[in-house]
């Protein structure tokens, strides 16, 4: 008999998900409760129990609609945030619960969606549950130097309904995620806290936050412009000692590219998807 058993989470589970998350992520009190607020609903989170306690945990989150080119949209669930207690780990219980996350969410959705939070991670999620690579990102980091005299345009703040009608226009045609509902409110949430925004830059548009004295610029683009402009004009708005750029591998952007997001299908569903999916933002 397994020393531990999955099961769905529960109201009393509360305090041990905030306990664990913190303990694994660092984030404080406020930011957790927010997302639990957001995103805690029956299903939603499955949990490894044992010896009455809770050891390992995975969030089932509705993900955003994937649109391939001349194709209907595909629905998604979002795997994120697996967390398993140190005294448990080396036991398999992290996998099962990705798993099991992913069993449930295929029950619903078109694709199980998942984004590493580093390399080393991509091997676990594809031998877990058979994830692969279905999303890649052009991605460098740029430093203030590099943009210096480049800001021939002033970047202006846009509300997230602006950004996002924008954001559709300038995606038409490719392989993208659009992100809303309690996705959008928690991004808002987290520029509106540690500093960022949404920006458009001549048309051209960026997203970024801060984290530190970092800028991480979580989406940039720029489909016929110079996105090192654009990043100057976010720069002049969000000063910081380095610049983290994430832009789509069909638009200019970092010359590094990299491998995003990683999906297990439905088998109806997973010959639709082609590969290059640019999904934008996540939180990562």
């Amino acid at each position: 008999m397994s020393e531990w058993t999955l099961r769905s989470w529960r109201e009393a589970d509360l305090p041990a998900l905030r306990s664990l998350w913190a303990n694994a992520f660092g984030d404080d009190e406020a930011y957790i409760r927010t997302f639990h607020n957001l995103f805690l609903r029956p299903g939603s989170c499955i949990v490894a129990q044992a010896e009455d306690q809770v050891v390992s945990a995975m969030y089932i989150l509705e993900g955003p609609l994937l649109f391939p080119p001349a194709d209907t949209a595909m629905s998604t669930a979002y795997t994120y945030a697996l967390a398993t207690d140190p005294a448990w780990r080396g036991r398999g219980i992290g996998t099962a619960v990705y798993h099991a996350c992913v069993a449930s969410a295929l029950e619903r959705q078109d694709a199980a969606c998942v984004l590493p939070a580093e390399p080393a991670l991509y091997d676990f999620y594809a031998k877990a549950a058979g994830a692969s690579p279905v999303s890649y990102a052009r991605e460098g980091t740029v430093l203030p130097e590099d943009l210096a005299g480049l800001a021939r345009n002033k970047a202006q703040p846009v509300s997230a309904g602006e950004y996002f009608l924008r954001r559709k226009s300038l995606l038409r045609g490719q392989p993208y995620a659009v992100i809303s509902g309690s996705f959008l409110t928690m991004e808002s949430y987290t520029m509106k806290r540690f500093g960022g925004g949404f920006f458009s830059v001549e048309g051209d548009i960026a997203a970024a936050e801060m984290d530190g004295d970092t800028c991480r610029v979580l989406e940039l683009l720029a489909p016929g412009g110079d996105w090192m402009e654009v990043l100057a004009a976010v720069a002049e708005k969000l000063p910081a000692k380095a610049y983290q750029v994430r832009s789509p591998l069909f638009m200019p952007g970092p010359e590094q590219t990299r491998p995003f997001m990683l999906a297990a299908f439905r088998p109806s569903s997973a010959a639709r998807m082609p590969k290059g999916l640019w999904w934008g933002f996540a939180f990562d």
